[in-house]
């Protein structure tokens, strides 16, 4: 094997959005880590806190890329990869800090399968470095993604090197080519459920997604919205979850996820007014249904491109890859029901 392929060039690529508080341990951890063949860049989401301005003084060889907008998760990403030249792009929330050897276990899970397009680490909360945040994750009936062994110790959670049906973007490597080859992000999910996305179209065109718990990453949950319960995160999880449904599921699968939607939807929002006397909140689901109907034209020509481009069908990801409609119910109203 040569020195290139043995080490090839990745870029970190840290996205910020007001987290100047987070920078320092996060980029002190990079600057630890055993791989050596990379670069920083931060890619600053119109922060207004002086996050960039603190990273120049303070670490000169981060490499930064600033928008003048906040451009959200998934289209702050698709501009910044295209801008860097790596053979992978490690992509890191602010909010994290990383294990000295995080990024050579991930690299080396990638030369060891060239069909891997995107591969994850093990994530554990930073203020409780031995309960799981993530291993991995698993594709619910109605679009969206649960966190395997969200909230467990660590022995209690299965930690084999293993496919998965995504892994979550807050600390994932995905080679640049096939990222490219699947269209990347889709740019209209400002945040949640885009890594559930990218994942799912790898699976579909025919690359793999790996959960490498060798890789580890510690991450300051609800560092960037404030907790588990948010209103705009409501809005956000409910209409991607529904762009998810319409995309990537087979024809059966999606006439299933899109009535399970409605029903869920509706229960859920019954559940919020009654129960938890949250008006608004309810208005939020109302809203992605919404915004849904606005943009089917939009979201049938997306999903005829990724249909035409399927290399595996539909059985293989309900079985390996999709948890059953209760579990998912379980931690949705786990999740985002309850308030901190």
């Amino acid at each position: 094997m040569s020195a290139e392929k043995a080490a090839p060039k990745v870029a970190v690529a840290v996205i910020t959005h007001n987290g100047k508080k987070y920078l320092k341990t996060c980029i002190e951890s990079l600057l630890n880590q055993t791989y050596k063949n990379f670069d920083i860049y931060l890619i600053d989401n119109a922060s207004s806190d002086g996050s960039s301005e603190y990273v120049k003084q303070n670490f000169p060889m981060v490499k930064i890329i600033r928008f003048e907008k906040n451009l959200g998760f998934a289209k702050a990403y698709n501009i910044a990869i295209r801008m860097i030249d790596a053979d992978y792009i490690a992509l890191l929330n602010d909010d994290t800090k990383a294990h000295p050897k995080w990024l050579e276990e991930l690299v080396k899970a990638a030369l060891e399968d060239e069909k891997a397009g995107a591969l994850g680490s093990l994530i554990l909360f930073l203020d409780h470095p031995n309960i799981v945040q993530h291993a991995g994750g698993m594709i619910t009936p109605i679009g969206g993604g649960i966190d395997i062994g969200f909230g467990k110790p660590l022995h209690k959670v299965d930690l084999r090197k293993r496919y998965v049906g995504y892994v979550c973007g807050a600390a994932m490597l995905v080679k640049k080519d096939a990222f490219e080859k699947v269209g990347g992000f889709d740019n209209d999910y400002f945040a949640y459920f885009e890594d559930v996305d990218l994942c799912w179209r790898m699976w579909l065109q025919g690359y793999k997604v790996v959960l490498v718990p060798t890789s580890v990453v510690y991450h300051k949950y609800g560092g960037s919205w404030g907790g588990r319960y948010n209103p705009r995160r409501l809005y956000l999880s409910h209409i991607n979850k529904l762009r998810n449904t319409l995309k990537n599921f087979g024809t059966l699968n999606c006439i299933k996820g899109i009535l399970l939607n409605i029903i869920f939807d509706i229960s859920r929002s019954l559940l919020i007014v009654v129960k938890y006397k949250r008006i608004h909140d309810a208005k939020s689901i109302i809203k992605a249904w919404k915004t849904l109907v606005g943009e089917l034209k939009i979201l049938c020509n997306k999903r005829i491109r990724i249909q035409k481009k399927r290399r595996t069908r539909d059985n293989f990801i309900v079985k390996y890859f999709l948890c059953s409609l209760l579990y998912g119910v379980k931690e949705y109203l786990r999740l985002d029901i309850k308030s901190e």
